[in-house]
């Protein structure tokens, strides 16, 4: 059984190696950064997600190691136990605060808020409509979940307007800046054809902190509020 599987994967390597399709992971010599080196030799980095350079920020580093020495390495356990401390209920104070809501979830990714979210709060027979060019972290979860998922062309209000179904609790889901090609979504189009019950939700990873007054994202950038998360 061992040989046999072994057999599967080389069989699948190969295939990958002769498509192009094969990767290796790089060791890089240097912290994150604009600028990079691996082997050596230095590099202009393009590739990373770090986009305002906080990553190699000095007074983040800073902060970092205040909190080391106050809060220790991990939280030990999840939130509901004993894993929620001040730093953390300082921080969701300090968003709502800023961004003008009444509370606020912390998650360790993106990603993983977009999964909790959709997986949460919808139901069987419930309809989610999410642009064609959503994350992967949104259409996972809506294909994952118990509501009927369809997708609308990208940015096409009219053709979001033609799924709307007035019968359903439904869910609208759109990025505020889509992160592959950095256009906007049409925020304030999109809400006017949404229904009383639909809900429009966006995904401002790549608004907050750059779009809006004082950097409150694709929401406040459209003179609107929404729910958001990133």
């Amino acid at each position: 059984m061992t040989r046999a599987f072994d057999l599967r994967i080389k069989q699948a390597l190969d295939e990958r190696i002769q498509q192009g399709l094969s990767r290796q992971l790089h060791t890089f010599d240097s912290a994150e950064a604009p600028h990079i080196k691996r082997d050596g030799e230095a590099l202009v980095n393009f590739s990373s997600n770090d986009y305002l350079g906080l990553a190699s920020d000095e007074d983040l580093k800073r902060a970092w190691q205040e909190g080391l020495d106050r809060y220790g390495c991990g939280s030990g356990a999840s939130p509901l136990v004993t894993g929620f401390d001040y730093a953390h209920h300082q921080l969701e104070q300090t968003l709502c605060e800023w961004l003008g809501f009444d509370r606020a979830i912390l998650f360790s990714s993106g990603f993983s808020a977009n999964q909790a979210l959709l997986f949460s709060l919808m139901q069987k027979g419930d309809a989610l409509l999410q642009d064609k060019l959503n994350h992967a972290s949104l259409m996972e979860a809506g294909m994952l979940s118990p509501a009927t998922m369809r997708r609308f062309k990208h940015n096409d209000v009219e053709h979001l307007q033609s799924l709307l179904d007035v019968s359903k609790t439904q869910f609208v889901v759109t990025e505020g800046v889509f992160s592959m090609d950095g256009d906007l979504a049409p925020l304030s189009a999109i809400k006017k054809v949404c229904t009383d019950n639909s809900v429009l939700i966006v995904d401002d990873a790549h608004g907050v902190g750059q779009l809006g007054t004082e950097g409150k994202g694709s929401s406040a950038y459209a003179g609107m509020s929404q729910i958001f998360w990133w």
